[in-house]
């Protein structure tokens, strides 16, 4: 890094009229056609555009959305020639797919074969309706048996199909392919799938009595699993579908009965033996469920009797966790002798060996704890803090030429990402994005992942340095977009700007149409209830919720909130950041039941996958950030660093 390079937060960049960021850099070159494809995009509804008009924007490298738009809205009337003619000239874009998806259902539920076969013939993934409606064809043209045999596989499943499958279903319901043992693997399905309804209507096919015996004891153990803890005779040895039974009745029991459940398990498992693989995922599943109530006594000891051998990894490496907590250093190196390879040469078990042999006067921890101090990760941070070593980012920038980078700027597929980003249609932009990288080298993603940052599509170079396996380009893999505003709104709330950074690059990757499933927005990923609050205990003016994806709002509302955290977990940023992800009362709990751990181990035993990780990530990440900047930095403070499992 050259020592004249502006620091991160020096650099007051001036607000330009881009949406995306403000440093992007945008091509220009069809500024004046863009104003007149955006005239006609808002008037299509109600006016087509004329055909001098559509002329004119024939080099804009938006045209093909334009003539989606009019074929897709007309798509009833277009004739083959005109939609097999988009086809062609759009198979290199995302419009192929979505275009050739609606032509092929369209013309298989108006029965025009000659248009389907070929579409369906292009499609590598179909959905569902479209699979029935190729079955629906290969019955209407008298290929009975191949019709049959595309139609088992989709009705032989645990949830109702579209109704374009009915078809397809009546017929062979009635027709002699069709047999009780279908029924039977549906019923069963439905059950595991938690529809009990659709058991229901599926037992009027079961014709077979043994069947019928079948799926009157899955009932039962779907509705009482604990008559069959109580009663291990409920079912006979000779259940030739025993092993699938037992695990319906296990995995109800666990909802109302952890422990009985898993009591269930280790009595039957020999009985009714599971595929190895599924006997591991049922295992793993109960038993890290357990570990994480943290349990005492004989709930330990049904934690050794689930896994005696220790060959479940997942589980392993829970029962682990606990032994910290008991401070049983001992046990500890002696369990992570015992992980996969894989796990046990990790950075994260690395460096709790070298930790328990610290405390047992072994051999090998300085050491460890060495090689680990040269990690890029939260461990090797941590390790480095321990023996007061320098934090190695392993920076290995990638400085792609700038003739590369004009040559693929100038490629159709990276002209239209440049339109679509300018005009902020950021899932067409992805969609794009995807498309164009799916043939490239690994040399060549990165170079469009180095021309994405260029033009302030951050989240994309970061996602683009991930798939071209280059996880060394720590300017490419962690950005700022917006230095000016975390200084000035972390500076408001007297909190660390780069922790807020870390925050939000671990939040969204600076994604700035950012969504969770949960409702979540915006670069900081604030829930809507928290950002009212939030502006309202601050006084910020908020207005509606779709102005938290303004980072500027977004960024004052997410520091004030980690202001608040801070505040209230006494200045701990790992109590604080898991705050951010779980929420306070979560964390609250949490310390009530265990805050006298010492702080790694604190960390480590978060019983939320997720939110562990999130800490650590950005404890990590706030630590790459500083160092990036030439700040001083470390990844605990003197007081967080005292707790820690090595100083107690």
């Amino acid at each position: 890094m050259s020592p004249n390079r502006p620091t991160l937060f020096s650099l007051c960049l001036l607000a330009t009229a881009l949406p995306l960021t403000a440093s992007a850099q945008l091509p220009q070159e069809f500024a004046q056609q863009r104003e007149s494809y955006l005239q006609i995009d808002r008037q299509l509804a109600t006016q087509k555009p004329t055909a001098s008009e559509m002329e004119a924007l024939q080099a804009y490298p938006l045209y093909p959305y334009l003539e989606y738009r009019l074929l897709r809205s007309n798509l009833k009337d277009a004739e083959a020639e005109e939609v097999t003619d988009f086809f062609e000239r759009n198979r290199k874009t995302p419009l192929y797919g979505r275009l050739i998806f609606a032509w092929a259902k369209q013309q298989g539920e108006a029965g025009e074969w000659e248009d389907f076969l070929p579409a369906w013939n292009a499609i590598q993934r179909p959905d569902t309706e479209l699979k029935c409606l190729h079955a629906r064809y290969l019955l209407e043209s008298g290929k009975i048996q191949q019709a049959w045999q595309a139609a088992r596989p989709l009705w032989r499943v645990g949830y109702s199909q579209p109704d374009t499958c009915d078809p397809v279903f009546k017929p062979w319901l009635t027709s002699d392919n069709f047999t009780s043992a279908d029924a039977l693997e549906r019923y069963l399905l439905a059950l595991e799938n938690g529809r009990p309804a659709l058991a229901s209507y599926v037992e009027d096919f079961l014709k077979e009595d043994s069947h019928k015996q079948t799926a009157k004891l899955a009932r039962t153990l779907y509705s009482s699993p604990a008559e069959f803890h109580q009663n291990a005779r409920l079912m006979p040895d000779a259940q030739q579908q025993g092993p699938r039974l037992l695990e319906l009745a296990v995995r109800r029991l666990a909802r109302k009965d952890l422990n009985a459940a898993i009591e269930l398990w280790i009595r039957e498992r020999d009985r009714f033996p599971l595929a190895a693989a599924e006997a591991a995922k049922l295992t793993e599943y109960m038993g890290v469920w357990l570990a994480k109530r943290f349990p005492e006594g004989d709930e330990r000891q049904l934690l050794a009797k689930l896994d005696p051998d220790h060959q479940y990894s997942r589980l392993q490496e829970w029962r682990i966790r606990l032994m910290l907590v008991d401070g049983d250093w001992e046990q500890v190196d002696k369990s992570i002798a015992l992980l996969p390879e894989s796990e046990r040469d990790s950075d994260r078990w690395q460096y709790w060996r070298a930790i328990a042999r610290n405390h047992l006067k072994s051999e090998g921890s300085t050491s460890t704890l060495g090689q680990l101090s040269g990690e890029r990760s939260f461990y090797g941070f941590m390790a480095a803090q321990i023996l007061n070593q320098p934090y190695e980012l392993n920076d290995t920038p990638h400085a792609p030429a700038e003739a590369d980078l004009d040559a693929l700027a100038q490629q159709p597929a990276f002209q239209r990402i440049a339109e679509l980003l300018t005009l902020e249609r950021y899932g067409d932009a992805r969609s794009e994005w995807n498309m164009a990288i799916r043939d490239m080298t690994d040399d060549q993603i990165m170079n469009a992942s180095h021309l994405m940052q260029r033009w302030g599509w951050h989240h994309q170079g970061i996602r683009g340095a991930i798939s071209s396996k280059r996880w060394n380009d720590m300017a490419l893999r962690f950005p700022n977009p917006y230095p000016d505003l975390y200084l000035r709104h972390a500076g408001e709330q007297d909190i660390d700007p780069y922790w807020a950074l870390a925050v939000t690059r671990q939040e969204s990757a600076f994604w700035m149409g950012a969504r969770s499933r949960v409702g979540a927005r915006g670069l900081m990923q604030l829930m809507p209830a928290t950002a009212k609050a939030v502006a309202r205990r601050h006084g910020i003016a908020m207005g509606s919720l779709a102005s938290l994806s303004k980072p500027d709002l977004n960024i004052r509302l997410g520091s004030a909130y980690l202001s608040e955290m801070i505040q209230r977990f006494n200045g701990n940023q790992a109590f604080a950041s898991a705050a951010y992800n779980a929420g306070p009362h979560r964390v609250s709990q949490w310390l009530k039941s265990r805050g006298d751990l010492p702080l790694d181990i604190w960390i480590e035993t978060i019983p939320y996958d997720e939110t562990r990780q999130y800490v650590q990530n950005v404890l990590a990440f706030r630590v790459i950030y500083r160092q990036q900047d030439k700040q001083n930095v470390a990844l605990f403070s003197q007081q967080e660093f005292s707790q820690l499992a090595l100083n107690q």
